[in-house]
């Protein structure tokens, strides 16, 4: 944790090729995402794509090791920030805000960076591990931040964000919840949850979309925050979905190998249409 990031990654990318050498299933769950979402892709590409998240995701746990233990200021150094105006405009006009962001490889460093100007609060799926659930809980909560399970739903989020706390989710993971509705991401017909809509009219809040990229070499991380959505909630979950799932694929394009390819992220289809795994 306290060598250089440059020494950093490329000990955790090498971790990582090893992942992808043992790790049949996931990296075939990968392959499966990677041949639906970027079809335009030559078969070497999609297979050098496959092993570049491989390699991401092992230099990610030298990431998270900053994330949970390092000290602020080698973070603040590490980072650079697009867009940061946009949410401390908002915040000092007293808005609600969530920021959205998709199961990217550094979405734990985001929000720790982006907790120093106001506490936030952010939903997690406790893990089965009570040493990593502790570590994650630890980390997560560092800055006054707060956590809900996602069994507790929705209710504490919205109470927390009208009470000061900015949200911070991650909608993009399909576990099967029946407020979805099936809404494009990367044009193939994904089972979308409606829960953002809810939140951001429930807490009055502005949305904003947030995305951090992990910069090659161990040069770095380079933060963006984009414009608040417009016109959102729209009172439709259909139309709010769309919009959603269109500024996640935007951020996620800009940093493809970041995102959780490993998830069975189409799992969920139409009727009559068979899942791809």
């Amino acid at each position: 944790m306290f060598l250089p990031l440059p020494v950093l990654h490329v000990m955790g990318r090498a971790i990582g090729r090893i992942f992808y050498r043992v790790n049949e299933k996931r990296r075939r769950i990968a392959r499966i995402n990677i041949d639906l979402c970027f079809p335009e892709l030559s078969g070497e590409e999609k297979d050098s794509m496959v092993l570049r998240h491989f390699e991401a995701y092992g230099a990610n746990i030298f990431d998270l090791a900053i994330c949970w233990w390092a000290p602020s200021p080698r973070l603040d150094r590490l980072t650079t920030v697009h867009g940061l105006e946009r949410y401390l405009a908002l915040i000092k006009q007293g808005r609600s805000v969530v920021l959205v962001t998709g199961h990217i490889l550094t979405v734990d460093l985001c929000g720790q960076y982006i907790s120093r100007y106001q506490a936030g609060v952010s939903m997690m799926k406790p893990l089965k591990s009570r040493l990593l659930n502790w570590m994650m809980y630890r980390g997560r909560m560092r800055n006054g931040n707060l956590m809900v399970t996602r069994e507790q739903g929705m209710r504490p989020m919205v109470r927390y964000l009208r009470q000061g706390y900015t949200g911070y989710f991650m909608p993009d993971e399909d576990f099967g919840s029946p407020a979805s509705v099936f809404a494009p991401f990367f044009g193939i017909q994904s089972w979308t949850v409606t829960s953002l809509s809810m939140m951001a009219r429930l807490g009055n809040a502005d949305v904003l979309p947030i995305f951090m990229h992990s910069l090659p070499g161990g040069r770095g991380y380079e933060l963006f925050i984009d414009p608040p959505l417009e016109n959102f909630p729209s009172g439709d979950d259909l139309i709010d979905a769309t919009n959603m799932n269109r500024a996640l694929e935007k951020g996620i394009r800009k940093m493809p190998e970041m995102y959780a390819w490993t998830f069975k992220l189409f799992k969920t289809r139409p009727d009559g249409e068979q899942a791809p795994y």
